[in-house]
């Protein structure tokens, strides 16, 4: 097989000559780039805080997975996880998922006129039966975070993020000051 490959090698050598004839028979040609402005929507910066991730090895006993966009998602105690290297790590539902139940540790909350419940970290809202997973609403305010909750410097204000929402200290607790979202790739 070395013999192969050495014998093209020389075809290939003694046939298009040597490497300043190949160089010199290329054709030059410029490429012109165009760089697209992306809109920034704001500045985070995140602090060198380590986040203590929940990691399961087992799940418990008769925990069935609920299926969403081919993504399986295993319920445990209000959280979610998904399984990724042999463990299992927490993961926030996507928008657009529905369950039958709540979670039990969940809080009412109404912001605007629209219902909502929360629970850890994560937003829903009753249709037809169900609930879904929604958008964060700007303006709500939560008695307390959960320990996931990230801090930030969000345009040089004290802030945490939490499942894409940003969070700002108030006197009754912590209100949704903006939603982070991603930058769509044109």
């Amino acid at each position: 097989m070395k013999n192969l490959k050495f014998a093209l090698f020389l075809f290939a050598f003694i046939f298009v000559g040597s490497t300043d004839y190949a160089e010199a028979q290329a054709r030059r040609t410029t490429v012109k780039t165009v760089r697209k402005k992306r809109r920034v929507k704001r500045k985070v910066r995140r602090h060198n805080r380590r986040v203590v991730r929940r990691t399961l090895r087992r799940l418990p006993a008769n925990t069935r997975p609920v299926v969403f966009r081919r993504v399986a998602y295993y319920p445990v105690g209000g959280m979610y996880y998904v399984q990724r290297r042999g463990i299992y790590v927490r993961a926030f539902p996507p928008r657009g998922f529905r369950m039958r139940l709540l979670p039990a540790a969940t809080v009412a909350l109404t912001v605007r006129g629209i219902p909502y419940n929360y629970a850890d970290g994560v937003f829903y809202q009753e249709i037809d039966g169900e609930y879904e997973v929604a958008p964060p609403p700007v303006g709500a305010v939560l008695s307390e975070l959960p320990e996931d909750a990230e801090e930030i410097d969000f345009d040089g204000v004290p802030a945490y993020e939490l499942n894409e929402a940003i969070y700002q200290a108030v006197e009754d607790g912590y209100e949704i000051i903006d939603v982070l979202e991603e930058e769509d790739a044109e």
